[in-house]
């Protein structure tokens, strides 16, 4: 398994003060286990819209770590072993050999009115990262 980040998520972590080689690593960890395994990643799920080169659930997200209102929940279900959801999202897709490109991370408090396009600047957003799945899903390469 391989996992790749686009240089867009990779400049805004290292913004963020984080290691994008470390950030990659965990979620390869995470992928290798189960969703419960990881304090920092959540419910993993598929967008049904938008479609990548007309085909529903190819667009990924993991829910992450919340930085704001829902951390004393995010914590409190993980003590508990349940299913994390939060407000803050990682954007990925899978190919079929099983490598991952890691697109971008949908912030609070707005990751879930992007995810439903609910204007047009939601849905040239999440077109976007159906034209970056689309390039990495067709030849592996990473365009943005």
């Amino acid at each position: 398994m391989v996992v790749k980040i686009t240089i867009t998520l990779e400049n805004a972590l290292k913004k963020g003060g984080q290691d994008s080689n470390l950030f990659c690593q965990s979620f390869k960890e995470w992928k290798t286990g189960d969703e419960f395994g990881s304090y920092h990643f959540g419910k993993d799920s598929a967008y049904a819209t938008p479609t990548v080169d007309g085909q529903k659930y190819a667009l990924l997200h993991v829910h992450l770590v919340p930085v704001f209102d829902q951390l004393s929940t995010w914590k409190k279900i993980w003590r508990f072993k349940g299913r994390k959801t939060s407000d803050r999202v990682l954007v990925y897709t899978k190919n079929s050999n099983g490598d991952f490109l890691l697109i971008f991370i949908l912030s609070e408090p707005d990751a879930h009115k992007i995810a439903r396009m609910e204007t047009q600047k939601h849905k040239a957003i999440m077109d976007g990262f159906a034209n970056v799945a689309a390039a990495f899903l067709f030849d592996g390469s990473v365009i943005a």
